[in-house]
């Protein structure tokens, strides 16, 4: 147990910080309050220049300049306070220089040492943890980031939004081109008229991209938080919004239109984006999802769902040049919080209305050929009682229809009943200071959705994980991970166990038996000594019974055996976590896996999966951003800022197997979102099945218009092993945006079929596509 240095006022400030560093965590957090408390005179959730020690002090914490200091702002005061370095030491808010891959094999990164590492030291695993400049030796906070080829030449570029540690003032927007082999080069873009990229606004977040006027280049959407606490701008603050740069007739040429796009959503805290076209005009609309965090900091919950109104008609757009498409006017409009959409959106403040959701899905979920609505809830509160405190939201999944196909008009219905619909609140006991369920209802709090057809039906099913803490993310219902099974006509079924994902329910206690890594010193004699600021009723628990911070989950066919496998991310600030990765065994059934097997030796907020040096063979990135999941009084080391790269090594198998990558072209992005991929595994392949000149070809990409593998003409079918399905979607997963691309494993299979139906029912298959190859298809 530390020693615990008490403070008092007449100390500085700074050494009332300090003081608080000799607490265990859970100590720290209630040092931070109780400091921040007595140092808050007036009670009036502020420390104002005449109640600080000192006016250095004050003026190194106020970081906003408003004339007074909040407690997120004391939190990071803590945190940035200057530490003093051993003499001799070398400095460490650098990290030590990036070695460059050699012949095409990027160097192995070593980590700070944990049970993990030590479980995925020397070689032998799935994956590695590599060196990659540009992302693996930055030590800043990445808030969000995108895998997309944005110049067109075949490889996957990193979009990126960075911050420095502790800091929710400036941001800035950073690209990196793929030269191949793991050497990304930083590209500067062009902003014609708005921020550069160094200063690109405060609190950026999350990228998406897609080529919204139709002009063939990628635009790029990037979410903000508002700089608001407590339902106030902070102030000197301007909130910016939603980030909109549209191109201007060159893939690294921008124009930022979001004041006239009227979708910036300027006080929301503004999270995961999801784009497609909800009414089949032609046009991407944009959903929004918005949290909202202990009393409103960062925005209001405020979701939405645009829709782009142009005023101009489609016939007349398709006659405009390129350039002259890329200034058409339009807007977009919410028809959330409208008998259009029913209970979704809007902002009431009003527990009872009021729902925060940091991630959101458009999703086809019934193959009827129109984007669904899905979005997942829950709270996330540290103080009660707090004027815009959300701890009695409810909680749970909702879903809305789309009923555009069947009824010709843009209306969505809210399901319920369908076996995933589930919704629930906590109230709050004054008398007990605790919460409590508000009714029988139960429902999770998961905000963090991914969807992908598990079992090869051709249904899409769903993945959902979250926190569950006692101390900030009180629960209705006790679970970190659920699973859903489609079962089709809007219908799903929990089949959480039946599909091997029940260890994402694990404690911390059952983690370490599995990981078989040895019990903490400091749990053999623990005993509670002290109370959550959010419910101080509440008798905290051992801590082998806290659970992940889940936070994020990426399907794959990570060992191309042709069964997708998944990675859960827990994004816990602690030095001993783990990545966990499931692996597909058929059927809709998975196995976790130690590290020793995964290699995945750290985690991070969220995850993305790419191939990245184009051996095919699925590699992951992943974000690291302490700052957005630090408790008050936390901190992290340096490094803790570094995000990871792991290299897809192909063991276990994996390199054995073979793959398929499929792009597309000839069409708008508009009609290629929400399609979907079928693909068809054949046996050897056969002569017959390849012109000529495209048997002759290499696994570079090959453009497929008919020409080449040819595309199947009536009855002329191949003989079939195993169907598989993707859905082409650039919001994967949470915090994070991929390519409009699918890959495929194909285990032992040598040739494959692929047929791709568009949400208007338009169908195209190609057939007798050779393995171990990207294909682009074309879709005219």
């Amino acid at each position: 147990m530390k020693i615990v240095i008490p403070c008092t006022f007449r100390y500085p400030l700074a050494i009332v910080l300090g003081c608080m560093l000799s607490f265990s965590a859970p100590a720290q957090e209630l040092a931070g309050t109780a400091a921040f408390k007595r140092l808050d005179k007036n009670g009036d959730g502020k420390i104002t220049p005449d109640e600080a020690p000192s006016v250095e002090s004050f003026r190194g914490a106020d970081t906003d300049q408003n004339g007074s200091v909040s407690p997120d702002e004391f939190r990071r005061f803590l945190t940035n306070r200057n530490r003093p370095v051993p003499e001799g030491a070398a400095p460490t808010t650098e990290a030590a220089p990036t070695p460059q891959p050699a012949n095409g094999v990027p160097a192995l990164k070593q980590l700070p040492d944990s049970d993990a590492v030590r479980d995925a030291a020397g070689t032998g695993q799935l994956f590695e943890c590599v060196h990659v400049r540009g992302i693996t030796d930055v030590r800043e906070g990445m808030n969000g980031f995108a895998l997309a080829d944005l110049n067109r030449d075949g490889r996957p570029d990193v979009i990126a939004t960075f911050s420095p540690p502790s800091s929710y003032r400036g941001t800035k927007l950073v690209v990196l081109i793929n030269e191949g082999s793991f050497r990304f080069t930083p590209h500067a873009i062009t902003i014609g008229n708005a921020s550069s990229m160094d200063d690109f606004g405060g609190a950026a977040q999350i990228p998406n991209l897609a080529d919204f006027n139709g002009d063939g280049f990628l635009d790029i959407l990037v979410t903000r938080s508002a700089p608001m606490l407590g339902g106030k701008v902070r102030g000197g603050l301007k909130p910016l919004g939603v980030a909109f740069l549209l191109s201007d007739g060159a893939w690294d040429r921008f124009i930022d239109v979001s004041e006239r796009m009227g979708a910036r959503n300027e006080l929301g805290y503004n999270r995961q984006t999801s784009i497609g076209d909800v009414n089949g005009d032609g046009w991407l609309d944009l959903a929004i999802g918005c949290d909202n965090i202990k009393n409103a900091l960062g925005g209001f919950p405020h979701s939405r769902l645009y829709v782009f109104t142009v005023d101009r008609s489609l016939r007349e757009r398709d006659s405009l040049s390129r350039s002259e498409r890329s200034t058409m006017t339009g807007c977009f409009v919410d028809i959330g919080g409208t008998d259009l959409v029913p209970d979704f959106g809007g902002f009431y403040r009003d527990s009872a209305k009021d729902k925060a959701g940091p991630g959101i899905s458009l999703r086809d979920l019934d193959n009827d050929g129109d984007l669904d609505l899905l979005q997942s809830y829950h709270v996330d509160v540290r103080e009660p009682l707090l004027p815009y405190w959300p701890g009695e939201y409810r909680q749970g999944v909702m879903c809305w229809k789309n009923l555009w196909r069947e009824t010709g008009k843009l209306r969505f219905e809210k399901i319920t009943g369908n076996g995933l619909h589930c919704e629930a609140r906590l109230k709050y006991n004054r008398e007990k200071q605790l919460y409590e369920p508000a009714s029988d209802a139960r429902a999770p709090g998961l905000p963090y959705i991914a969807l992908a057809d598990v079992d090869a039906d051709g249904l899409q099913d769903m993945l959902a994980v979250g926190p569950d803490s006692d101390f900030w993310a009180p629960r209705v219902e006790h679970v970190t991970g659920r699973f859903w099974k489609n079962l089709g006509g809007f219908r799903f079924e929990d089949r959480t166990t039946p599909a091997g994902f029940a260890p994402l329910n694990f404690g911390y206690g059952q983690w370490r038996n599995f990981f078989e890594e040895p019990e903490p010193a400091r749990w053999k004699n623990w005993r509670p000594r002290v109370t959550f600021e959010s419910q101080p009723g509440l008798t905290p628990k051992h801590p082998a019974k806290n659970t992940p911070y889940f936070a994020d989950s990426v399907f794959a066919d990570f060992d191309n055996d042709g069964w997708l496998d998944v990675v859960v991310m827990n994004r816990s600030e602690s030095t001993m976590t783990r990545s966990m990765l499931f692996m597909g065994r058929g059927a809709g059934t998975f196995e976790v896996k130690p590290t020793t097997f995964s290699g995945l030796d750290s985690s991070g907020i969220s995850a993305e999966a790419s191939d990245l040096d184009g051996d095919g063979l699925l590699d992951l990135v992943f974000a690291a951003d302490p700052d957005n999941s630090l408790g008050p009084g936390q901190t992290v080391a340096p490094e803790r800022y570094e995000s990871k790269v792991y290299w897809n090594t192909g063991a276990h198998g994996a390199k054995q197997n073979h793959w398929l990558h499929l792009t597309f072209s000839g069409l708008k992005d508009a009609e290629l979102i929400g399609a979907r991929v079928e693909l068809l595994e054949c046996g050897d392949l056969s002569p017959l099945s390849l012109s000529p000149d495209s048997a002759s070809k290499s696994a570079s990409t090959d453009r497929l218009g008919g020409s080449s593998p040819r595309e199947i003409q009536g009855d002329d079918e191949s003989p079939h092993s195993k169907k598989q399905y993707r859905w082409i979607h650039s919001n994967h997963t949470y915090k994070s945006g991929g390519a409009l691309d699918a890959h495929f494993g194909l285990g032992k299979a040598t040739t494959a079929d692929a047929t791709v139906k568009l949400l208007d029912g338009r169908t195209r298959t190609f057939a007798g596509l050779a393995a171990d190859r990207t294909y682009m298809l074309e879709l005219k």
